[in-house]
């Protein structure tokens, strides 16, 4: 892969963890994804569709079981959130990064670069 000047760069690889830590690096990243003309429709449909339909699966048990705690004050403790509910939005993370394989790989990882990597980091890879 060349860059505008000629140079030959090379891609990182995206680290899952610096995802899931730099919340809102990955929602500038995401952002500069599906606004980039080169990615086509299909696959931003795509990603948002199946994001949007594991955010409502996440939301949705908390919605009915707020409502029954609010109609039966006894039923509702019994039927609370579990004390592990923090790793739905762990694997709903590690959904949204698999995700991301939906997009060509080197926009993915030049918009990555960009917003991931120091500029030092990228003076020192090159």
């Amino acid at each position: 892969m060349s860059s505008p000047n000629g140079n030959a760069t090379k891609r990182s690889s995206m680290n899952q963890l610096s995802l899931l830590l730099h919340i809102r690096k990955t929602a500038l990243l995401i952002n500069a994804v599906l606004h980039d003309t080169r990615v086509h429709w299909l696959p931003k449909s795509l990603f948002l569709g199946t994001l949007s339909a594991l955010v409502i699966a996440l939301l949705g048990g908390d919605v009915v079981s707020e409502v029954i705690s609010n109609i039966f004050p006894v039923v509702g403790p019994v039927l609370g959130l579990p004390a592990d509910a923090g790793l739905d939005w762990v694997a709903f993370s590690v959904a949204a990064f698999n995700l991301l394989k939906l997009f060509p790989a080197d926009i993915v990882g030049e918009h990555y670069d960009r917003l991931f990597r120091s500029s030092a980091q990228r003076r020192s890879a090159a």
